[in-house]
């Protein structure tokens, strides 16, 4: 009996270890958890900025070539008829006698010794090459001139162009050196101002009358002048560009 009640006990213990060594490993695969799967995000669109055009000058907008200084010809006007006319045009730099500014200087030299006779009829005048504004106006340059430099640069044009000013002035004077007439264009500006260009064209009665009856007392871009599609003409400026 002895050894019968220890073999159950024996079996017994048994059963209840292989239990609970059971029971341990069903524990564990309950709390082991599941492998994470790792995603890549989707990179993030930057839009491409559409570029800003860069603003275009009167001269490219009107399709204006310059002309190499020197050397020019054109059909001119005389009373008793128009002739060949052989013509010059250069381009110069100099201080200004006011701080900060310059002067630039176009003299035209027109060869008049194919002329038809009688009287000459020549125009020629500067304007701004980033705006068209002519710096012509009826002024009486010389009442400025002899109140001084800084009074004339005063009553000139201002040109506005990308947030700058640049105050202008502007005077003629001509001469004759017969049979060469003289023109000599003279604008002051500022020294960081490049914008003069100098324009050279046909002149007769009827352009000269619509000149003269023109109001130069207002500010006005050359494409709004008188005679502005003339079809001989000729713009210079002291880069040749």
């Amino acid at each position: 009996m002895t050894i019968r009640k220890l073999l159950c006990t024996a079996f017994c213990l048994l059963l209840v270890s292989c239990s609970s060594a059971s029971a341990g490993s069903e524990t564990i695969s309950q709390t082991t958890p599941e492998p994470t799967i790792e995603t890549t995000p989707e990179p993030t669109v930057v839009p491409t900025p559409t570029p800003t055009p860069e603003p275009k000058t009167f001269l490219e907008e009107e399709g204006i070539v310059i002309t190499p200084q020197g050397n020019f010809d054109y059909t001119a006007w005389a009373e008793k008829g128009e002739f060949p006319m052989h013509a010059n045009c250069t381009i110069t730099e100099e201080p200004a006698e006011t701080e900060g500014y310059k002067k630039v200087i176009a003299t035209v030299t027109y060869d008049v010794t194919d002329t038809t006779g009688g009287r000459i009829l020549t125009r020629e005048f500067p304007f701004d090459r980033y705006t068209g504004l002519c710096f012509d106006t009826t002024n009486e340059l010389s009442q400025h001139l002899e109140a001084g430099e800084s009074q004339l640069i005063e009553s000139g044009q201002t040109v506005v162009y990308e947030g700058k000013e640049y105050q202008t002035a502007y005077t003629i004077d001509r001469a004759n050196n017969w049979p060469e007439l003289i023109a000599r264009l003279t604008v002051v500006c500022p020294e960081d101002y490049d914008g003069t260009v100098f324009v050279v064209r046909y002149a007769d009665e009827e352009t000269n009358e619509l000149d003269t009856a023109h109001d130069w007392t207002q500010p006005a871009t050359i494409d709004e002048l008188p005679c502005y599609d003339t079809a001989e003409a000729f713009y210079f400026t002291a880069s040749d560009k």
